[in-house]
């Protein structure tokens, strides 16, 4: 933990003190089944955090802009106006707007925080290891559960894997990814500049010039929704992501198949092709890991992150063999609780290579079973990977 980020470690610490003033609560078995009161409390807690964060954005971006037209009416920038004219007016806008950004960023975060750490009490999620062993000899680290969702909470990116022999990035366009990231930084203001381009051929210039600051406040206040929402989704998911890992082992009887060494490379290479189409380890996908090598023992597989050479296997393999890996790459493709343009063209890929349907239908039931924290049964898999009628 001390090389994580000081986010991080400022985020863990605070659940950790939270957690210990409320004192740990009852542990579940299966987290990732919730009945109805839990369900109904998730999503409570999810409507609090969605408004309170587009609250706090729309005042931010009111901040901003009652600023703004104070300034206009007090010093008034000229037609020409002077370097020094200019760095005054942009300087005390600048300045303004930064310091309600920064408590806006501040107040978002704690209010996260705030909401996966009760997900986490809600679901029964194990915080602290004193919620597993009560009466510790000295302290103990966080669980590996609190850091993933105080990633979640902080919008942090999963740290690379250690110990494994996998690229996430090992397939990822590098020119993309950056992109993606500049993007959804500028995420704000290129939807004000939008809306104030499409205003100003919509409404008179007279009307506009009272009204457009004020464009900043529905779009903060939308995209900080957004986020809270996306934020509450994702520390749902990892907070009952690890007992639905198990519970899938179990339903495809993955213990079964430990002394088959052809069986267990390929149940091995299809959780990490799909890590590689993904280009990131998610925590829940982790767990699959973890699950695996607790019912299998470690990877002994060369090149485990080529998925060209999985396809290749899979097309080699026996009938059985093709079943399991195409139903826990399944898996592994919905843990995240969702499914990218490249997750679903390798499970395509997978299922012509094996010779054996895999219906979208079906896949997309077994991700929202899971993500909508249902039973999980072996009913579900009907539809992946299943015998062809003359086997």
């Amino acid at each position: 933990m001390s090389d994580a980020p000081w986010l991080e470690r400022f985020g863990v610490g605070w659940v950790r003190r939270r957690e210990g003033r409320l004192g740990p609560t009852s542990v579940q078995v299966d987290p990732h089944r919730l009945d109805a009161k839990e369900q109904a409390e998730l999503r409570a807690i999810q409507r609090r955090l969605v408004v309170r964060a587009a609250i706090v954005g729309a005042l931010s971006g009111l901040i901003a802009a009652l600023t703004e037209i104070q300034l206009d009416a007090s010093i008034p920038l000229p037609e020409s106006p002077s370097t020094g004219e200019l760095a005054r007016y942009w300087g005390i806008l600048g300045g303004v707007t930064v310091v309600a950004s920064l408590a806006e960023v501040v107040y978002l975060y704690l209010a996260s925080l705030h909401a996966v750490h009760a997900i986490a009490r809600t679901a029964g999620i194990p915080l602290t290891q004193a919620a597993l062993d009560p009466d510790p000899v000295e302290e103990l680290p966080a669980s590996p559960m609190t850091e993933a969702l105080v990633r979640a909470a902080l919008e942090l990116p999963n740290p690379p894997p250690r110990e494994r022999d996998i690229d996430p990035m090992r397939e990822a366009t590098r020119w993309r990814t950056v992109l993606a990231g500049l993007l959804y930084k500028a995420k704000i203001g290129l939807t004000s500049f939008l809306i104030k381009l499409i205003l100003r051929r919509a409404i008179g210039r007279a009307v506009l010039r009272v009204w457009l600051v004020f464009v900043g406040v529905p779009v903060t206040a939308f995209w900080n929704g957004l986020v809270a929402w996306l934020v509450i989704r994702e520390a749902r998911l990892r907070a009952i992501g690890p007992s639905a890992a198990r519970r899938f082992c179990e339903l495809l009887d993955i213990d079964e198949i430990a002394d088959d060494p052809m069986a267990v490379e390929l149940a091995w290479r299809s959780v990490a092709a799909c890590v590689v189409r993904t280009h990131e380890l998610h925590p829940n996908v982790l767990a699959l890991f973890e699950e695996l090598e607790s019912r299998l023992g470690q990877a002994a597989v060369d090149e485990l992150d080529d998925s060209a050479l999985f396809l290749r296997r899979l097309g080699e393999a026996e009938t059985t063999h093709k079943i399991l890996a195409l139903r826990l790459l399944a898996v592994a493709a919905i843990l995240d609780g969702r499914m990218t343009r490249d997750e679903r063209r390798l499970v395509r890929e997978a299922g012509e290579c094996a010779g054996l349907p895999i219906d979208a239908g079906a896949l997309a039931q077994l991700r929202r079973q899971f993500a909508q924290g249902r039973p999980l049964g072996l009913e579900l898999f009907a539809g992946i990977a299943h015998r062809p009628r003359s086997a």
